[in-house]
């Protein structure tokens, strides 16, 4: 059995490539997903092809921002790295929420890897990833029980579908961790999904970086 922090490097290094990615293309092996998951389940699909639109709207292209004469600056957005989403509810609303946030994540740039416990939902996620043009690694699904573990690791956002009490544990382990912030996304109302319906959702997983090019001189500067 592969052990978590195998899958963890796993996704790390899948994500490295991912986020160098031109937009474009991550957009069309997202749709290559979304395109097998309309073969197994049509609401979860449009789920996705929602986040994929709205993330094509919000992050195709740069914006361009004023400087100096002589020098261009642009404003791009890129992953933050792994993104773990914990699906602790076994309610039908949950796998849309779940959805939405795994989608947001890898248009967003990150690899993921998906807590889960449902064997269903588990099922149909693995067939539409395995089959699609997304890297492999990039997404991994492990058990629900091991979330504990993997937010102990370098994960740069959690995406939580599950209790309110849950979602405190949460942001109380996030807060306690060394290293890098983490932040969490979380959707609790599993009535009216009030984060799954965010039609910026997507930006929730970025983080946002500056290229400026002097034409007055060789080269480029990148700023994070």
């Amino acid at each position: 059995m592969v052990n978590n922090a195998t899958i963890f490097s796993d996704v790390l290094n899948a994500w490295e490539s991912w986020n160098v990615t031109d937009f474009a293309e991550q957009r069309e092996c997202l749709l290559s997903v979304q395109r097998n998951m309309a073969e197994l389940n049509a609401t979860l699909a449009s789920v996705m092809a929602f986040h994929v639109q709205q993330a094509n709207i919000l992050l195709a292209n740069p914006h361009v921002m004023p400087g100096p004469t002589g020098e261009t600056n642009e404003l791009y957005a890129a992953g933050r790295g792994v993104a773990l989403v914990v699906l602790e509810s076994e309610e039908a609303q949950a796998k849309i929420a779940a959805v939405a946030q795994i989608t947001a994540a890898l248009i967003a740039g990150n690899g993921v890897i998906v807590c889960s416990g449902n064997e269903k939902f588990n099922q149909i996620l693995i067939s539409a990833v395995e089959r699609s043009q997304l890297p492999s690694n990039l997404v991994q699904i492990v058990a629900l029980e091991e979330a504990t573990t993997f937010i102990d690791f370098d994960v740069r956002v959690v995406g939580l579908v599950g209790s309110e009490e849950t979602q405190w544990q949460v942001n109380h382990q996030l807060a306690n961790r060394d290293g890098a912030i983490g932040l969490l996304v979380s959707e609790t109302d599993l009535a009216s999904l009030p984060t799954s319906h965010d039609p910026n959702l997507v930006l929730r997983f970025i983080t946002e970086r500056t290229r400026t090019i002097n034409i007055t001189a060789v080269g480029q500067r990148y700023l994070a």
